[in-house]
């Protein structure tokens, strides 16, 4: 597993959850590319105009551009549009689909939750919540977490 971003401990934390390289994207899309030339999936939650430097860099880097890419689009935290020129449709094996609450039934995801709440107990999945109770949701909304951190309003009083 290859990650990427810009903010170093970010990048720190996932190294530690196991990523086998990390790359910092103030490095520029072609290390991106580089590192991840032959990977078989792309978990995008970024979008926007470094996916449109990404994606061309990776494709380019391809040992083998017959071997299918898949672009799996989850977020767009760096904008939400992008110009995909046609070439790279045609540069490589590329695939490019969406994933979100649209693209997963609403059973399926809820039959898909014991299994994850069994993983998380197992420790396969590091998990650092930090509480608040219900009556602190508006506290809750303005705090501030590290890294890895996960907010979860609990329902106790």
């Amino acid at each position: 597993m290859i990650a990427a971003g810009r903010a170093p401990e970010r990048l720190e934390l996932v190294k530690r959850l196991g990523a086998d390289e990390i790359v910092n994207l103030a490095d520029g899309a072609e290390a991106l590319g580089r590192a991840a030339a032959d990977v078989d999936v792309v978990l995008d939650y970024l979008w926007g105009e470094l996916t449109e430097q990404a994606m061309p860099a990776l494709l380019k880097a391809r040992a083998d551009r017959s071997k299918p890419l898949t672009w799996t689009q989850i977020g767009s935290m760096a904008g939400t549009e992008l110009t995909l020129p046609s070439f790279l449709l045609r540069a490589g094996a590329l695939n490019i689909l969406g994933s979100g609450q649209g693209s997963v039934t609403t059973a399926g995801i809820v039959a898909e939750l014991p299994a994850l709440a069994a993983e998380i107990a197992r420790g396969t999945f590091a998990v650092e919540p930090v509480p608040f109770p219900l009556s602190e949701a508006e506290k809750a909304w303005q705090a501030t977490v590290s890294p890895g951190q996960r907010i979860v309003l609990t329902g106790s009083a």
